[in-house]
């Protein structure tokens, strides 16, 4: 029986992947990380990914990571072991330590780590490459966070957690009191050192893809972020737009994109990439060895009808070359994509109403609903991307057709 080991598989992520590999006869091995994530998925997954299980382990059990991979190989001693899909963001420096001990072919902890700590990652890429990299630094002090601003000599300098994902806890200080409140904020946020940035201004895209063992990217999709300032938090998204190979933005970000993957050493993953575009070209923002966050791979794997999830588990199970088959760039631009997110301007302690649902559902451009909150929980303020208060997808081969609905949709869905 062939078997792999799966990272927390309590989401639909994690999901698509157990259900495409268990048609090929292969058992996954679950490693829950702490005991939320093991009941998570008994409660809401057993019934559906059970059958495909052949074991579970709790890491919290263990005092170490050793003694939990010693544990699995004696337990399945007999069986081969193929491959580990350590797949969201904060289990893949977990899956790398973990693998490595298995003896598993993925990457090593020293490659994973620069995609969990956002500056070693451009550390890293400013010594290994010439490529356009924003100064940043991370501070412990008053006094250094004030010296790094007069190094880049210009305002605003973006203020974030080292780690972190989804924008949240990322503030942008215009002078020196508000640097010096926006420290405290993001120490006192708990998701890692402060690291402030040169800020670049421009728009920002996204880049999503694919590397295989021997280093190769495949650029699956490409987005446009439009974020907006809206009752006084800036930065807030808003919508998230394809962009087709056609545009002129999509070659040169696809090309750094690539150039800076390989430049990391990540292989068999899947990548998510932020960066910006301005007058001078790109500049990486942030890249997680991931899947981009939300249902945004299950739209673009809808683009390119071929399953990207399907398509990453069997990287992370073998050394395969990419073919142009894995993609279906034809499709991919002859639809628009669009993904809007809910902006919530005052806070609803219990949400006694929901409106406009079943009328989105309808609209000629709808895809899927991402989320909408329900009756009866509480509804705060947007500041990130985790307080959005709905999302929904578009896709339609009309872009008029999806500029429509998108309004529609904004005026359609309210909460009270």
């Amino acid at each position: 029986m062939p078997l792999y080991v799966i990272l927390d598989p309590n989401y639909d992520y994690a999901a698509y992947m157990v259900k495409f590999l268990a048609q090929y006869d292969f058992r996954g091995i679950a490693v829950f990380t702490e005991e939320k994530h093991y009941q998570i998925f008994h409660e809401q997954f057993t019934q559906e990914l059970g059958e495909f299980m052949a074991d579970e382990y709790l890491l919290t059990e263990f005092s170490e990571m050793m003694d939990l991979a010693t544990a699995i190989l004696n337990d399945w001693q007999d069986e081969e072991i193929n491959g580990i899909i350590p797949w969201g963001e904060f289990t893949v420096e977990i899956g790398a330590e973990l693998g490595e001990y298995l003896g598993l072919d993925w990457n090593p902890r020293t490659v994973v780590h620069r995609f969990r700590n956002k500056y070693a990652l451009k550390s890293y890429l400013r010594y290994h490459t010439d490529l356009r990299i924003n100064a940043s630094r991370l501070v412990t002090t008053e006094e250094e966070a004030q010296e790094f601003q007069e190094t880049v000599a210009k305002w605003p300098i973006v203020v974030k957690p080292a780690e972190g994902a989804g924008s949240r806890a990322v503030f942008f200080a215009e002078d020196m009191e508000q640097l010096r409140a926006y420290c405290v904020e993001v120490f006192k946020s708990g998701q890692g050192e402060i690291l402030l940035e040169e800020y670049i201004g421009g728009t920002e895209y996204v880049v999503n893809g694919i590397t295989n063992a021997e280093h190769d990217v495949l650029v699956t999709d490409v987005w446009h972020y439009d974020k907006r300032e809206h009752h006084g938090i800036k930065n807030l998204y808003f919508q998230t737009m394809k962009v087709d190979r056609s545009d002129p933005v999509f070659e040169p970000l696809a090309f750094y994109a690539g150039q800076l993957v390989e430049t990391l050493e990540l292989r068999k993953s899947p990548f998510h990439m932020e960066l910006k575009m301005d007058e001078d070209g790109p500049c990486l923002i942030e890249c997680g060895a991931r899947f981009a966050g939300g249902n945004q791979p299950y739209l673009a794997s809808e683009l390119h009808e071929h399953s990207l999830f399907e398509l990453a588990a069997c990287h992370y199970m073998d050394d395969l070359p990419f073919s142009w088959d894995d993609v279906h760039y034809d499709k991919y631009d002859r639809y628009q994509a669009r993904i809007i997110k809910g902006v919530q301007d005052t806070e609803i302690q219990t949400i006694s109403a929901v409106y406009g649902v079943e009328e989105v559902k309808a609209l000629p451009s709808f895809f899927m609903l991402g989320f909408v909150q329900p009756v009866g929980s509480y509804l705060p303020v947007s500041t990130d991307l985790f307080t959005a208060s709905y999302e929904v997808y578009l896709l339609h081969e009309d872009k008029g057709q999806i500029e429509e609905d998108a309004e529609r949709v904004r005026e359609l869905i309210r909460y009270e």
